[in-house]
């Protein structure tokens, strides 16, 4: 097969795909957040900044599912959890993800 005769799939409304090595997780977190907004609103300039969120959101599940298995406090765990979150919130804020009343400059 000649490289002229691969098709290469184009999204139609023009919001950009999730790249190929994010999880099924992250991608889904990826294709939620591009159609939230409007077309054109992420380009490729971005595109690291929002991986980091995909990664970032998914972390933070996977961390809240461990805190809702435990019997005990753990403490370390709530530490990371909080420091995640914080991050997944940094970096919402960096791609003008939160609402205007959420905003803050702290």
């Amino acid at each position: 097969m000649s490289d002229h005769s691969r098709i290469v799939p184009f999204p139609q409304d023009g919001r950009p795909p999730p790249p190929e090595h994010l999880s099924l997780e992250e991608a889904e977190t990826w294709k939620a957040t591009v159609r939230a907004r409007k077309e054109g609103f992420f380009g490729p300039e971005i595109f690291p900044l929002l991986e980091a969120y995909c990664a970032t959101a998914m972390i933070c599940d996977r961390i809240a599912a461990q805190l809702r298995e435990l019997d005990e406090t753990d403490h370390e765990a709530y530490e990371s959890y909080d420091r995640m979150t914080r991050s997944l919130a940094d970096l919402a804020k960096a791609l003008c993800l939160l609402p205007e009343g959420e905003r803050t400059d702290a």
